[in-house]
């Protein structure tokens, strides 16, 4: 039986239907002693040999366990998960990596390979009567023992404060009262040892004092292990030849704690040990450390984790303190320096040091020693030479503890020529790695199965540890990364591995073409970004490899899009095609693309109006020379968003009637749905309405594009139903049908939600939630949808995004009352916007500025605002608010003593007409509504109802808006009606 714990996981058990409970003395034969037999076939457990008419038959380590767990439950079925649990005990593995060493115990079994059978769907049994055996128990004679009845404890005396262990510390020592056998494994400097003493000092009274540490660290010579224990245990030894079994003998039945401490060099003679102390001692209890499991029977292996760091993001002081490796170095600069009082400033650089040297204790305590001399400043810059900076442990420590590379040079001579190979191949993905990215590693050195074999071999030695960030990931803690990028540069294989780490990294990413990557896709190339950066960064310096560099960053193109990476999207393309300005020359399609990828990333940074459409011109024309319809439509869309974000609404109509040709060449129905959208888009903001909702609505109707219904077509990272919806309900608000809107906002916010796509969440706020709410006076609905963009842009870095919240945001206050700050937003948006070109919704905005800026008196900066407002409005076609700027101008004048009434009932006039002309409901009502107010005021009441009493019946009566409000209240003033309809069936007011 054995069992894996990791704390802050789960506490797993793994056996094959065994009814010994794990924690009553285990009397079984160990894996030292024991042996299985039939027929010709012998298992030898001590030596670990399958042997066939007593010669021995190669066979793998994992293939021999498996036989091995085959044997003891021969005849019975033993399934997949107990195989797995059990030979490789606490890690994740797949069903295929067991077949392979299944494989390998057949072949290895070779015409008796039909003794291992397979029970489809469930697992696998060993036919025939195997039979167990143990070799016989050693002479007492062997050993003498002391006169005492009990051991005495020999742990130093010296003692320091374990500083983040406390969990762990409470944790083991439970195991300890459950379980006779408990490894701790991790990596050097981890803090086993240390741990291990704090350990037996705690529990020590449950063995009335009996604890026998055995130190093992100083042994060149394996065969020594059983001799020093016997010295430890005070044992009188009668010869040198002194076995595991003649000490477990003497123990007897006496209680005792016996630690074990650092196996990892002398771990078959530990594991003997071990495994004889278990057998022939009921009352001892085994703590053992090592950088591997022993895997014997009844061991429990324990994963000791680093400290813990603060995350990246954090910068709070007490906080910060609350992580276990600042705490550490903290402390270790104190006890070398009185003076070191870290301020904010520096505890943000300690964090940052804690975070790259993976939380490591014994790291941690070299980089505190450094920073007592040179400083946290010096200390943190020099970390890329850590192997030369972390140095200068006590004294009093062991020789492989004192310097950082002693720990590493300890674990790595201990490595197979294989693992020393595969640790340092590996070592050239900063990001982590999968099965398939080692297996690409050692494609000309090692078989798959011997690729799986090796790398589980490094996990079991605590060198390569699994990446609790994603599934069927490992990762090489920093520091040991380092030292593996050393030995591979003083072997000279630097740029052969590299420029395989690349080629691997293309051929994972290149099979996505141009296309926007699938939800799984997504995931699991997220998880390279560090390495691409990495790969990249080799690819274009002195001796890289441009051309690959070039096909690496188009083919990324997509998952930086997806992942809202647009400044760095557009930075890493603008260097790759910096190298083809020069000799270097690539497919004409792959720069093609790259231009019109460039393009769109502008569009979403605060890259300037005119570099997008000059990467966009380009691109364009290169599509055009490969007669590319596909790439065409791609970078005349960018176009099109290019003049829709300028303000130039006539242009963006012509440029989407011209995507709507292309798409129709190309047969797709799916680019024809992009094209109705672009032309709805476009006529909406140029003020025709109806033609707006025709398009949109054909947009939506997938039906008639002949694509089923609820398709979510996907074009260039762009939800194509989020965008015709949230299009379709501004549209439905103008035409005054503000239910409808409402309703249909919610509903493309929800399927940008569903889908997790977090620019269609963006787009969804931007363009349809937060407007509608803003211009229906649904302050609380705004407020969270604002709230909601704000945090989403600022997540995720959208620089370009960030003016429009300002100005949505600065519309809110002006709306709540709050002028000045929604006067200061909204000025601070506009001239964001303005610098980079973008002035797609500025009159909008100009509109609210002038009226936040009339509401505190500034009546002559409203002026120009409103006015400034009118000119972009009329330049670039922006004409779906200027019946709305018309009403503000001629309010503004209203106030202006100097100005003449008539002067304002002119703009108000212009503004009817204007809002009529585009069927425009909403703006109508709240022009109607100002200019009724000034008839009301001047005793005209009939009048002004005549003018806003008809356009405000056709709204719902459940619509609750400020001219709404008026119209209602005017219509029910004494002596005012409104009557039966009129000839063109809208309702006429009459006198009582």
């Amino acid at each position: 039986m054995q069992g894996a714990v990791i704390f802050g996981g789960l506490v797993t058990l793994l056996d094959c239907g065994s009814e010994v409970d794990p924690r009553t003395p285990l009397m079984s034969p160990s894996p030292a002693v024991r042996t299985y037999s039939f027929g010709n076939w012998l298992i030898d457990c001590q030596r670990r040999e399958l042997k066939c008419d007593n010669i021995t038959v190669p066979i793998g380590s994992r293939a021999f366990e498996i036989l091995e767990k085959l044997a003891s439950c021969a005849g019975h079925l033993v399934t997949k998960d107990d195989l797995i649990g059990s030979v490789w005990s606490g890690l994740a593995v797949e069903n295929n990596t067991l077949q392979v060493h299944i494989s390998a115990v057949r072949k290895a079994l070779g015409k008796d390979r039909d003794l291992l059978k397979t029970i489809s769907g469930r697992g696998y049994t060993l036919a025939g009567t195997w039979r167990s055996g143990h070799l016989d128990q050693p002479a007492a004679t062997s050993v003498s023992v002391p006169t005492v009845d009990s051991f005495s404890s020999n742990l130093p005396n010296t003692r320091a404060p374990l500083i983040g262990r406390e969990d762990c510390l409470s944790e083991i020592a439970e195991l300890m009262f459950a379980y006779r056998a408990v490894t701790l494994v991790g990596p050097g400097g981890i803090g086993k040892t240390k741990l291990a003493i704090e350990l037996a000092r705690l529990v020590a009274s449950s063995f009335d004092g009996a604890v026998a540490l055995v130190e093992l660290a100083t042994l060149h010579d394996p065969g020594l292990a059983t001799s020093t224990t016997a010295r430890a245990l005070k044992l009188a030894l009668s010869d040198k030849e002194v076995s595991a079994a003649c000490i477990a003998q003497a123990i007897g039945s006496r209680r005792l704690l016996l630690i074990l401490d650092n196996c990892e060099h002398v771990i078959d003679v530990a594991a003997q040990i071990a495994s004889a102390a278990l057998r022939y001692c009921p009352n001892v209890t085994i703590l053992s450390t090592s950088r591997e499991g022993l895997r014997i029977d009844g061991e429990y292996v324990a994963a000791i984790p680093p400290l813990s760091v603060p995350d990246s993001g954090l910068r709070d002081p007490g906080l910060l303190l609350q992580a276990s490796a600042v705490q550490l170095f903290v402390a270790r600069t104190q006890a070398l320096r009185a003076n070191f009082s870290p301020g904010a400033d520096d505890l943000l650089k300690v964090a940052a040091i804690c975070r790259r040297l993976d939380g490591i204790p014994l790291a941690l305590e070299f980089a505190a020693a450094q920073a007592a001399n040179l400083g946290v400043d010096t200390v943190l810059l020099r970390l890329d030479r850590r192997m030369e900076l972390l140095s200068g442990g006590r004294r009093d420590q062991l020789p492989r503890h004192q310097t950082l590379r002693a720990t590493l040079d300890w674990s790595y001579d201990l490595l197979s020529p294989d693992e020393q190979r595969l640790l340092c191949w590996l070592a050239v993905f900063p990001a982590g790695f999968t099965l398939d990215a080692a297996i690409a590693m050692m494609a000309d050195a090692l078989s798959r199965s011997d690729v799986i074999e090796t790398l589980f071999n490094l996990v079991g030695k605590s060198l390569v540890s699994l990446d609790p960030s994603f599934e069927g990931r490992w990762r090489l803690l920093e520091t040991t990364r380092a030292y593996a990028l050393e030995k591979l540069a003083e072997a000279g294989l630097c740029e052969q591995a590299s420029r395989r780490h690349a080629g691997f990294l293309r051929q994972l990413i290149m099979p996505l073409g141009d296309a926007s990557p699938a939800s799984d896709d997504l995931a699991r190339l997220a998880q390279e970004i560090g390495n691409v950066h990495a790969a990249l960064d080799w690819a274009f310096a002195p001796g890289g490899d441009a051309a690959l560099g070039v096909e690496l960053t188009a083919g990324f193109v997509p998952v930086w899009m997806q992942l809202l990476s647009f400044m760095e999207c557009s930075t890493r393309i603008e260097h790759a095609l910096a190298h083809l300005d020069g000799k270097l020359t690539c497919n004409p399609r792959l720069k093609a693309q790259l231009y019109v990828a460039l393009g769109f990333a502008l569009l979403n940074t605060t890259g300037s109006a005119d570099r997008m459409k000059a990467a966009l011109n380009i691109g364009l024309a290169l599509g055009e020379e490969l007669s590319d319809l596909e790439l065409q439509l791609k970078a005349v869309w960018t176009l099109w968003s290019y003049n829709l974000n300028s303000g130039q609404y006539d242009a963006a109509k012509n440029v989407g009637e011209r995507y709507l040709e292309i798409a129709l060449r190309t047969g797709n129905p799916a680019n024809e749905t992009v094209g109705r959208r672009l032309i709805g888009a476009a006529t909406h903001f140029y003020g025709a309405q109806e033609e707006a909702r025709r398009e949109l609505t054909l947009s939506l109707n997938h039906s008639a594009h002949g694509l089923k219904d609820g398709t979510n077509q996907m074009w260039f990272l762009l939800n194509q139903s989020v965008l015709a919806k949230a299009m379709l309900a501004r549209v439905l608000l103008l035409q005054g049908k503000i239910a409808q809107s409402r309703s249909l906002a919610a509903e493309c916010l929800e399927e940008a939600q569903r889908e997790k796509d977090k620019l269609a969440i963006a787009y969804a706020l931007r363009n349809a939630v937060c407007p509608i709410a803003l211009m229906t006076h649904d302050v609380a609905t705004a407020d969270q949808a604002i709230a909601s963009l704000l945090e989403l842009v600022t997540r995720e870095g959208i620089a370009f995004w960030t003016s429009w919240t300002s100005c949505l945001k600065g519309q809110l206050l002006v709306l709540q009352g709050r002028h000045h700050d929604g006067i200061e937003l909204l000025r601070s948006g506009l001239k964001a916007r303005a610098e980079n070109g973008w002035l797609m919704r500025n009159p909008e905005f100009l509109g609210s500025l002038a009226e936040g800026l009339f509401a505190v008196g500034e009546t002559a900066q409203a002026l120009a605002a409103v006015e400034d407002a009118l000119t972009i409005s009329r330049q670039g076609q922006q004409l779906w608010c200027l019946a709305d700027l018309l009403r503000i101008k001629g309010e503004i004048l209203l106030a202006d003593g100097s100005s003449d009434r008539s002067r304002s009932e002119v703009l108000f006039s212009e503004g009817l007409s204007v809002a009529r002309e585009q069927q425009c409901r909403f703006y109508e009502l709240k022009v109607a509504a100002a200019w009724a107010r000034i008839m009301a005021a001047s005793d005209r009441q009939q009048t002004a109802l005549d003018l806003v009493g008809p356009v405000s019946a056709l709204f719902d009566r459940e619509v609750d808006l400020p001219a709404l409000a008026f119209a209602r209240g005017l219509a029910a003033s004494p002596g005012i009606s409104i009557s039966t309809c009129g000839d063109d069936g809208a309702p006429s007011c009459t006198c009582h």
